[in-house]
């Protein structure tokens, strides 16, 4: 019998479990001599997880299998071909049995070619499914705990990961010099210099602390450096010591703000800029300036950028034909669509996704049940009450009951998923009482941005994505 030897491990994996991949070969090699097998090739996989089969030496051995010129292939452990339920049963049911050639591990001692391989195979994957999930769990809900408590959850080692501080012993101390890089950037923003010019200024005066343009405006930023931490979008006390006053750092943010805000000359005056596409090509719509009125006014419009730098990738067209939107017409369109929110239109929206979030932790609740139905299947296994065939049947049918309810939960996940409801439902109680022909262009601009996602322009119709 001519046979394919594959192994693989991970630095973890090596490190936590002790076995190598030099010591899988070795013991591959004496396994396939004792049962008098021929060893065609050793494909070798060191340093990769186990998650997908997005592996070089795992993809030579598929296309080596596809040629049916061997009629094994020896594992030292199934976990090794793949840590994933769904795409071990892919092996073994898409390339290894359509190409008639049988799976061996030698540490489970059993094979394919043998009904009862096939069960084992099936009951061993659910449960490296499962380890591997429960791994990943433990590092989310580590990293999580971590910020709540007020350390770190970010990485260590040599490493400079948090400019101004040192990760020492699970904990982030403060880098004397760098903190000192750290205020005088702060300093500078705040006296009015440009982010390029700090970073010229900080090249001189603190060689060798930072590198780009990107990293100062993270560090002007980032809520590290008044002692808390930021995790999913969640704010936490950090135990770690302050670099800026609190004061100072909620001044920057403003004054990040304005100056964002500020880029592009025409979001004064537009006040779509930002949120309204073409539907033609789908590119971004810009705000415009023409010729004179018969008023003397400049004719103001938007226009689709395509049509602007005349060639953009990613289209079918080379050029894009949708015509120009003059700028009262559409502006005024938009703002009378707003008109006709009301808070009855909010509250109903508000009840649909409370509906929608219900619903996602029902599913999770029924695919914590279908995980407890095949951890007793393999109990019952076990004890030898039921063959090995009808397990294997129960488990498939349950795995894809779970397949069908994770589908379900990630369409759900994709729906409009609102963080800020009550600032929308505040905006929405004053709109009767806006001014939308004397307030300020700003305000309105702020109404506008924090109702609307998306404005799309086609040839006869506007389309409106609402935030809510």
């Amino acid at each position: 019998m001519n046979a394919a030897i594959y192994v693989r491990v991970s630095t973890h994996e090596q490190a936590e479990e002790g076995y190598s991949i030099e010591e899988q070969k070795e013991r591959l090699k004496s396994f396939a001599e004792a049962k008098g097998y021929d060893v065609a090739k050793i494909y070798s996989d060191p340093g990769f997880s186990g998650s997908n089969l997005d592996r070089p030496a795992m993809q030579e051995m598929i296309k080596l299998i596809k040629t049916r010129s061997i009629d094994a292939v020896l594992v030292y452990k199934i976990d090794r071909l793949s840590r994933s339920q769904k795409d071990t049963l892919f092996l073994i049911e898409e390339i290894f049995q359509k190409n008639g050639v049988a799976l061996i591990s030698m540490s489970e001692s059993f094979d394919t070619s043998t009904p009862f391989g096939i069960a084992m195979i099936g009951i061993l994957s659910v449960f490296a499914q499962l380890e591997r999930e429960q791994i990943r769990e433990r590092f989310i809900m580590g990293k999580e705990a971590r910020a709540k408590s007020g350390k770190w959850h970010g990485g260590g080692g040599g490493a400079r990961i948090v400019t101004g501080y040192d990760y020492i012993d699970g904990s982030l101390i403060i880098n004397e010099y760098e903190a000192q890089c750290v205020k005088y950037i702060y300093d500078r923003y705040n006296k009015g210099h440009g982010i390029f010019n700090i970073l010229e200024n900080v090249r001189e005066k603190f060689p060798g602390v930072l590198s780009s343009e990107t990293t100062i405006s993270n560090i002007l930023s980032n809520p590290i450096y008044i002692g808390k931490l930021k995790y999913k979008g969640e704010i936490y006390e950090g135990e770690h010591e302050p670099i800026i006053e609190e004061d100072l750092f909620n001044r920057t943010q403003e004054l990040l703000a304005k100056r964002t805000s500020k880029t592009n000359p025409f979001r004064k005056t537009y006040l779509l800029s930002g949120i309204i596409y073409c539907g033609l090509c789908g590119a971004r719509m810009n705000g415009r300036s023409g010729g004179l009125l018969k008023n003397g006014e400049r004719n103001k419009y938007y226009k689709c950028s395509d049509k602007i730098i005349k060639k953009r990738k990613g289209i079918a067209d080379e050029y894009c034909n949708k015509k120009e939107e003059a700028k009262e017409d559409i502006e005024n369109y938009i703002i009378s669509e707003i008109k006709k929110v009301n808070i009855g239109n909010f509250e109903q929206y508000k009840r649909k996704n409370n509906d929608k979030n219900k619903e996602v932790s029902i599913l999770k609740k029924k695919l914590g049940g279908i995980d407890k139905q095949i951890s007793n299947l393999v109990d019952l296994y076990s004890l030898g009450n039921i063959p090995a065939e009808v397990i294997s049947n129960k488990i498939k049918k349950l795995n894809e009951d779970k397949e069908g309810i994770s589908n379900r939960i990630n369409e759900l996940k994709k729906e409009k998923d609102v963080k800020h409801l009550e600032q929308i439902k505040e905006t929405v109680s004053q709109l009767p009482n806006f001014d939308w022909e004397n307030e300020e262009t700003d305000k309105k601009r702020l109404v506008i941005a924090t109702l609307i996602d998306r404005i799309t322009v086609f040839e006869n119709k506007v389309v409106i994505d609402w935030a809510f």
